[in-house]
């Protein structure tokens, strides 16, 4: 916050406005440090990267300039309204305005739509400071319009009303009904983003049913996935837990829900959680084979309770690599050349050794192999 401020008296002594905009001024109203404070100025992009020694384009070409200062980056904007959005997600173009009212019309919530001075003073021309005491997330203006430019404002919607526990205003939910097949359009990365969001919410259970009384789920993809008991999930911070919950919950695969374009990590997380959840008991080999965010994953989701830390911590080996022995030592011990046996009989070491029937020792290892293979070949 103070570089900000620091940021917006740089301005000021330049001659331009700057306020500080949107998230931050709700977060600072409710009580709660912004993660992120933007800056809205009257400043151009080339008189702002004037002003200060060190400067990104982040987003040059709809005014926006990313200041670094003090260890820190702080977004400023140019005052702008937005054209027509003839596909439902991005401004035809963009448009540098003079005014701060003007520019916090664009906005998607009157609780984002209030801007504050270096001195801490409150502009709020739609009503913001009102409808957070009411704890009410409503349309700037007329929903229908702010709908009609950014569709993704409507998953927005859902997921503030889990995010900050609030209702959605009357007016504002209809609308969404209205257009909630504009969602169609939307990129589903950016569905994801919201999505994600709304599971790590501490009332996401809210945002769920607001999104069956929506109807988004009609249009989203395989969106009546989303039409689950959600009664009994409590979120861990991390939104991949929500996606398995769902899955698990309705015996589906992670096929399913790939058109959401997880990243490889996260599919992989998924599946050997969901592959978790389907074994009837967890024995050594399953800690030792499945990791501990997997194992934690699978344990939340099917309710067994267990210090899975503390066990796994207790096997003899926690990986292949600790091995006491290589390939190229059965190789050795063998005389025979390399090939996919070596793999079968290391597997065959590694169980024992997890399993505890055979010690984590070299000599013990040869002992035991050159008369376990000798009487197989």
């Amino acid at each position: 916050m103070n570089t900000a401020i620091k940021v917006i008296h740089t301005l000021k002594a330049a001659g331009f406005e700057a306020y500080i905009v949107g998230g931050a001024v709700r977060d600072l109203l409710l009580g709660k440090t912004p993660h992120d404070v933007d800056v809205a100025s009257s400043a151009l992009p080339q008189q702002v990267k004037v002003l200060f020694d060190r400067t990104v384009d982040t987003g040059i070409d709809h005014g926006t300039v990313l200041v670094l200062l003090d260890g820190e980056g702080i977004e400023v904007t140019t005052f702008r309204t937005e054209s027509s959005y003839s596909d439902n997600r991005r401004p035809d173009s963009v448009e540098f305005v003079l005014s701060l009212e003007e520019d916090l019309r664009r906005r998607d919530f009157t609780i984002n739509a209030m801007a504050m001075t270096e001195d801490l003073k409150i502009i709020d021309p739609f009503g913001g400071k009102e409808d957070l005491k009411n704890k009410v997330i409503r349309a700037v203006g007329d929903p229908d319009e702010r709908f009609e430019e950014d569709a993704l404002r409507m998953l927005r919607a859902i997921r503030f009303s889990g995010q900050l526990d609030f209702i959605i205003d009357m007016k504002t939910l209809l609308s969404i009904r209205r257009h909630a097949r504009l969602i169609r359009f939307i990129a589903v990365e950016r569905l994801k983003s919201e999505i994600d969001k709304i599971f790590v919410n501490p009332s996401m259970q809210k945002s769920m049913a607001y999104l069956k009384d929506s109807v988004l789920t009609r249009f989203l993809p395989v969106g009546g996935l989303f039409e689950v008991d959600w009664i009994t999930y409590h979120t861990d911070g991390n939104p991949t837990y929500g996606w398995l919950y769902l899955l698990h919950q309705q015996k589906r695969q992670f096929t399913d829900i790939k058109d959401y374009r997880f990243s490889n990590e996260e599919k992989r997380l998924i599946e050997k959680s969901l592959e978790l959840t389907a074994l009837n008991t967890w024995d050594q080999w399953t800690f030792y084979k499945y990791t501990l965010k997997q194992l934690e994953m699978a344990s939340r989701v099917t309710g067994k309770k267990k210090d899975l830390a503390a066990i796994k911590r207790q096997l003899p080996i926690q990986s292949r690599s600790e091995l006491a022995v290589d390939g190229w030592d059965l190789i050795e011990w063998s005389g025979a050349k390399s090939g996919p046996w070596l793999k079968v009989w290391i597997e065959k070491i590694e169980r024992l050794i997890v399993y505890g029937i055979l010690k984590n020792d070299k000599e013990l290892i040869k002992d035991w192999f050159e008369d376990e293979y000798h009487s197989h070949t």
